[in-house]
């Protein structure tokens, strides 16, 4: 059998060879994903783009596949710099299998001040989306953090412990953000356990963060809300009696889950569960400067997630009404930044402003690069503004779309 590059395929190719694999009709496949057998038609033949990492994952439930195999994730570059990242990823993964073994690093390892000060750099990289140099630098600080562990004792064991979570979460953004899923699910099970060992009463509670965003791409959406509603159990005597950790990590839990129940279509549990998470935010007052556990449970990011949900629930005018009424702090992190120019981009998109949608994706691509030329949506959208080419943006799109390798 000849070998296939799903990169090279069109997604409508990808989904009528995958609905051939599992031996259904396209009426058994309309009939699964609830829509008409005219949708399907139009959906293998390109003339209707998968815009909706929900439809994605519904459809690829349907017929058996992993989402980031519908999508052709990860999209690997052509030379070793545009590789960059995803070529760490094997010893990414080699570290994060080897977490329970004797430790492997030779030099001396570095005394906690010095190793939280790596760490911050390690997470000044994932705030700004720098997949190349977080992926390359993230192996060798688990392998000595994990050496700390062994090495150090008492308080200094367990401040060991909870840079290594903190390490952990940066190789998870790697693998979840360039398209490795099987590896995130590893990363977030090695937080816990390292959270679990440093003592930290909320590491419960972050895995569970993560861990229903790993349940999305089953299209598990009740289940990402039980875990999530369980979490929020299980912190609510520190949310009620107003801890600054705890109304962060509940407000993080509860713009989840709005993004849980948008993808479910549930219009008002979405809605619901923003507002929550907008008490929470009120409640933290001026302490939502300090982001606390890297949620960013502050206002701007409240309002970002309003823009969010609205696309989730497919609702571009609503996403686009909401962006504009919008300011976003000049020091907001890139990657906040990235999905919400992302979002607005899509919107607009839906609502026939091209040109806008143009704009807001140049610039998504501009502040956070390596995010937006990995994520399946973006890629769609690129895709969808090359088929409607004006001639007022030929030569940009264009150039958009061969940095994201698609031309």
């Amino acid at each position: 059998m000849a070998y296939l590059d799903p990169a090279a395929e069109s997604v409508g190719t990808r989904v009528r060879r995958a609905r051939k694999r599992v031996g259904i009709t396209q009426n058994e496949l309309a009939r699964r994903v609830g829509r008409a057998q005219s949708w399907v038609s139009a959906i293998e033949n390109d003339s209707l783009a998968l815009d909706s990492i929900a439809l994605v994952n519904t459809l690829a439930k349907a017929l058996r596949m992993h989402p980031n195999e519908l999508t052709a994730r990860p999209y690997r570059g052509d030379s070793p710099s545009q590789d960059r990242g995803h070529s760490a990823i094997p010893e990414i993964r080699r570290q994060l299998e080897r977490y329970d073994l004797a430790p492997e690093w030779d030099g001396e390892v570095r005394p906690i001040p010095e190793l939280r000060a790596a760490i911050e750099h390690t997470m000044s990289l994932r705030r700004g989306t720098r997949y190349a140099e977080l992926a390359d630098e993230t192996p060798a600080l688990i392998a000595e953090l994990q050496a700390a562990t062994h090495l150090f004792s008492g308080s200094d064991r367990s401040a060991a412990f909870n840079l290594l979570s903190i390490a952990y979460r940066a190789a998870d953004s790697v693998a979840y953000n360039l398209g490795y899923a099987d590896l995130s699910v590893i990363a977030t099970n090695r937080i816990r356990w390292a959270g679990e060992r440093a003592g930290d009463v909320y590491h419960e509670a972050l895995f569970a963060y993560l861990r229903s965003r790993n349940l999305w791409a089953s299209t598990s959406w009740n289940d990402a809300l039980a875990v999530l509603d369980t979490a929020c159990v299980n912190i609510e005597d520190e949310y009620t009696a107003g801890h600054p950790e705890a109304l962060a990590v509940w407000g993080g839990l509860q713009l989840r889950a709005a993004i849980t129940a948008a993808r479910k279509n549930d219009v008002d549990e979405a809605w619901s569960r923003h507002r929550l998470a907008a008490e929470a935010v009120t409640r933290l007052g001026a302490r939502q400067r300090t982001n606390y556990y890297e949620l960013s449970t502050n206002q701007p990011n409240i309002d970002i997630h309003g823009v969010a949900i609205a696309v989730e629930l497919g609702d571009g005018s609503q996403a686009v009404r909401r962006a504009q009424a919008m300011h976003l702090p000049k020091d907001l992190q890139a990657s906040r930044a990235g999905y919400h120019h992302l979002d607005h981009a899509r919107g607009l998109l839906w609502c026939g402003k091209r040109d806008d949608a143009l704009a807001e994706l140049e610039r998504a691509e501009k502040i956070a690069p390596m995010l937006i030329r990995n994520h399946p949506m973006a890629q769609q959208a690129v895709r969808t503004l090359l088929d409607l080419e004006r001639y007022s943006y030929r030569e940009r799109i264009r150039r958009l779309g061969t940095r994201m390798h698609i031309l």
